[in-house]
């Protein structure tokens, strides 16, 4: 099939899906179309440009897999723990790993 600018925005169009993942892929979808399309206007037609536009496919193909996957939402997020908390629990922790490493004989 040959490689036509509408082909190229075609496969550079990203899956919908919520608001914030949408607008990460959008720009990741565009950066890359316009990748694309530079490659289209500069590499003459040949296999070659066919392959580094399938790169530049691949490369948006697993950044969207990546957003879909690992993307935390901000509805989704846990609030960010009280430091004092944080550094609490952590000392006791520590504590706790320490001595049943190295028990105190008596």
């Amino acid at each position: 099939m040959a490689i036509t600018p509408n082909e190229i925005a075609i496969r550079f169009t990203p899956p919908k899906t919520d608001a914030d993942r949408v607008a990460i892929k959008a720009q990741i979808s565009e950066a890359a179309g316009e990748l694309a399309h530079l490659i289209h206007d500069l590499v003459p037609g040949s296999r070659e440009e066919s392959q580094a536009i399938k790169a530049v496919e691949i490369a948006v193909h697993w950044a969207h897999d990546g957003i879909d996957r690992r993307y935390v939402a901000r509805a989704e997020r846990r609030p960010a723990p009280d430091p004092a908390t944080a550094e609490a629990e952590c000392l006791s922790a520590m504590a706790t790993a320490d001595l049943a490493a190295r028990p105190d004989r008596l």
